[in-house]
């Protein structure tokens, strides 16, 4: 897809990763063009419980409601999505298929995505936008990343 001319280029191979709390769209852009790069999804974790439980069993002895564990599991799997975001984009590192790094994520999680990059992804990002843009159009992204301030 080419970027519109009112918007601008991206000067180097740059990778755009948008997130939510477990799913990443990867697209690279380079110059006018951009594409879609893949996808990093943790989201069918979610469904191996049907939630028909009341209670279980924790190590230690102890018991969880389904409330509680719903929140431990979406901890997990949040942590899950970290850890193959960050396996994915270091993979990509090392294959040279970007020089810059550009993250959206929902302002909520912002800091514990960015604690969570390995410091090589860390000093390649250049941007990261507090916003989830998941559901956005590939033209708005691009838009709203340029309109945020460089890190």
């Amino acid at each position: 897809m080419q970027i519109p001319s009112q918007l601008q280029p991206f000067p180097k191979k740059t990778l755009i990763v948008v997130t939510d709390s477990y799913k990443a769209k990867l697209f690279e852009a380079n110059e006018r063009s951009i594409n879609e790069a893949g996808e990093v999804d943790v989201t069918s974790g979610l469904q191996q419980d049907s939630g028909e439980r009341e209670s279980i069993m924790l190590s230690g002895g102890g018991h969880a409601s389904n409330d509680e564990y719903g929140t431990k599991k979406g901890h997990v799997t949040k942590d899950h999505f970290y850890a193959a975001l960050n396996k994915e984009l270091m993979r990509r590192l090392q294959n040279n298929e970007f020089d810059a790094l550009v993250l959206t994520v929902p302002e909520d999680l912002k800091n514990e995505l960015t604690e969570s990059l390995h410091g090589q992804l860390y000093r390649k990002t250049e941007i990261v936008v507090p916003k989830n843009l998941m559901n956005e159009d590939l033209i708005d992204v691009v838009s709203t990343i340029q309109e945020s301030p460089m890190e």
